[in-house]
């Protein structure tokens, strides 16, 4: 390793020198209350970051003690050890300009995937007082129509059978909390973190679903003890690369095995319904509100709404990076002018939001180099996501009789994407959790557009708005395979 280069840890913390932020509190005095579930990217890059705020500040004395339950991609328990659990974030504004930071507030971390005892018995402590999660939807395993666990599942009906050895985050917790009633019956505040509409019901779903079956005599008490606040984050955050790391170790000098970078813009709306005394999360910016929902469905459906449609549709015309993609005129037109204008009549007010600003903001934040997010990461596909995203906004335009020509086109080219042969005939890496059912479908759209739309995701029409909606989809499908996806698009936004 080059003499100027110093490997992560407590021992070198104080001889990394500006522009390098250190942590400015003492790890030593930290008290673990808050167990995350879910440790990846993003968690790090937000809630850890937020949490840092706060320690720097004085306001808390909290850390994280963090938590897989599935087995980890890489050695990640090897590297937090031998980084004393630090790790390094950097963010970077559309100019160019990044701020290094070494984050401290992680004290411990556990892959309990194989032997779940020390993590039911970590949630269960009754010094645990905050439980969070990011396990991505599908780690929510819930049927998207009644809200209940899917039952036929295989991991669910793993967690009913053998409910000291569970493999869901909701098996997790009930386990827990069954442990926590008997042991003393501590309150606890549970607070999803994941993109899932009205995501702490979600997670209270499911939870007290499992409690019902396999521990009803704790139901009560969770009723009354236990909360599942709402959230929504925002973050991008992609994945950490090779470049990454030798970028932090040739300009900063910090050798860091698992470093994470992610734009400059931060955002968290919370809930306010806590049983627990937890961080100040307000004082370092965060928004707590009544009502998560409205913030939740500005978020889906503008956001991660607008990078599917830009997502499917750029990687056909070239393109590999968002802000190259989102720079294109044609694009960025596609994208600012149509399809979010599109989305916009389909929300409700949002208290304290600008939606113009928020849309422009979006485009700076796509637009932004150097994050290096990557259109493959757009295209990974789920249907729970895209309906969310696409499919329920589109539902409600089409049912109000207002404008959906881009929300269609997204559509369309979600389907030509996923039958995963480009326009030069090359394969396409489709990806995601429903990919192989969804490419098949995507396939013989053309001839079955009725197939692949309801496989997609959900609807929300009516037989006669779906059989018009049908024809609506084929003509732009048919128009995207037969004069290429740049030619089609140009003709939506003329």
């Amino acid at each position: 390793m080059n003499a100027d280069i110093l490997k992560l840890n407590q021992n070198n913390l104080k001889n990394f020198v500006p522009p390098v932020k250190i942590p400015k509190y003492d790890r030593s005095k930290l008290k673990e209350s808050i167990v995350h579930i879910g440790l990846g990217n993003f968690h790090r890059a937000h809630q850890v970051a937020y949490l840092d705020t706060i320690l720097d500040s004085g306001a808390s004395d909290e850390a994280v003690f963090e938590m897989n339950i599935v087995p980890d991609p890489f050695p990640i328990a090897d590297i937090m050890a031998s980084q004393n659990n630090f790790f390094t974030l950097i963010t970077k504004n559309p100019k160019g300009e990044a701020e290094v930071k070494i984050v401290g507030a992680i004290k411990g971390y556990l892959n309990a995937s194989a032997v779940k005892e020390p993590g039911i018995a970590r949630l269960a402590d009754e010094a645990t007082t905050l439980v969070t999660l990011t396990v991505t939807e599908n780690g929510y395993y819930y049927n998207k129509k009644t809200g209940e666990p899917e039952w036929n599942d295989l991991a669910v009906a793993h967690d009913l059978k053998n409910p000291s050895d569970p493999k869901t985050a909701a098996g997790f917790i009930a386990a827990a909390l069954a442990r926590r009633y008997k042991s003393g019956r501590k309150p606890l505040t549970i607070m999803s973190c994941d993109n899932v509409p009205a995501n702490g019901e979600v997670l209270k779903t499911g939870v007290m679903s499992f409690c019902r079956e396999i521990y009803p005599e704790i139901v009560s008490w969770v009723e009354d003890e236990v909360s599942f606040p709402s959230s929504m984050v925002d973050r991008i955050t992609p994945v950490t690369t090779k470049e990454l790391i030798t970028e932090i170790e040739e300009r900063w000098g910090i050798s860091d095995g698992w470093p994470v970078c992610g734009e400059d813009f931060i955002q968290w709306v919370l809930e306010d319904n806590f049983r627990t005394k937890i961080p100040d999360f307000a004082a370092a910016g965060v928004q707590v509100v009544s009502d998560v929902e409205p913030y939740e469905f500005m978020k889906m459906r503008l956001l991660n709404g607008s990078h599917a449609a830009l997502g499917f549709s750029s990687y056909l015309m070239g393109f590999r990076m968002v802000d190259e993609a989102m720079t294109y005129p044609l694009m960025k037109n596609f994208i600012r002018d149509h399809f979010m204008e599109e989305v916009t009549p389909t929300l409700e007010p949002v208290p304290g939001i600008d939606l113009d600003v928020y849309k422009d903001t979006l485009v700076s934040r796509f637009s932004n180099k150097n994050i290096a997010d990557t259109i493959l990461r757009l295209t990974l596909f789920s249907s729970v996501r895209f309906t969310n995203f696409v499919l329920k906004p589109l539902s409600i335009a089409i049912s109000k009789q207002l404008p959906h020509k881009a929300l269609t086109f997204a559509v369309a080219a979600c389907a030509r994407f996923m039958a995963g042969i480009d326009e030069k005939g090359t394969a396409i890496p489709v990806d995601g959790d429903d990919a192989a059912t969804i490419t098949e479908a995507a396939r013989k759209a053309r001839a079955e557009p009725r197939e692949f739309l309801t496989k997609a995701g959900t609807l929300y029409l009516n037989e006669s708005e779906f059989a018009a909606f049908e024809k609506e989809f084929k003509q732009c499908l048919d128009g995207i395979y037969e004069k290429g996806m740049e030619t089609a698009m140009a003709e939506i936004v003329k």
